[in-house]
């Protein structure tokens, strides 16, 4: 299992969208459309996992998220591929994208799911709750460094 943290100018960039944008998940779509569109700023980016040259899960790190709230920067849009769940690979996306976030500068990290408990193991601690932009109730998560 190789990860990979990439940014806009990347060479793969265009390349890697194409491969989220296959995933069998809505919300693939959605990044891999905010790739395509050259909506990331130059701190945010992407982590993919990738065996044998095939992307099976990824994530996403932002300064916003489906949510309007005033929190930033968010980890987004974590997905694994369900015959790779259950291997770890989840959290390492996510502590790669934390390691991001915290040599970008920022000291507190948020998740928007409406998962429970899967994040919890990780440290992060629900902080408010708030209507997404498709009208779903969803959990806000905070993690301090």
């Amino acid at each position: 299992m190789d990860y990979h943290v990439l940014k806009k100018n990347d060479s793969r960039w265009l390349a890697i969208a194409a491969q989220i944008y296959n995933a069998d998940w809505a919300a693939a779509k959605f990044l891999a459309k905010k790739m395509i569109g050259d909506e990331f700023n130059n701190w945010e980016g992407i982590v993919v996992a990738e065996s044998n040259d095939r992307i099976i899960g990824f994530c996403s790190f932002v300064s916003k998220d489906i949510v309007d709230l005033t929190y930033s920067p968010y980890i987004a849009i974590v997905y694994v591929e369900p015959a790779f769940r259950g291997n770890g690979i989840s959290k390492e996306l996510v502590e790669i994208a934390e390691k991001q976030l915290i040599i970008e500068g920022f000291q507190s990290i948020f998740i928007v799911t409406q998962h429970t408990g899967l994040y919890e193991k990780w440290g992060y601690s629900q902080i408010d709750e708030a209507e997404d932009k498709f009208g779903r109730t969803m959990r806000v998560l905070e993690k301090d460094f």
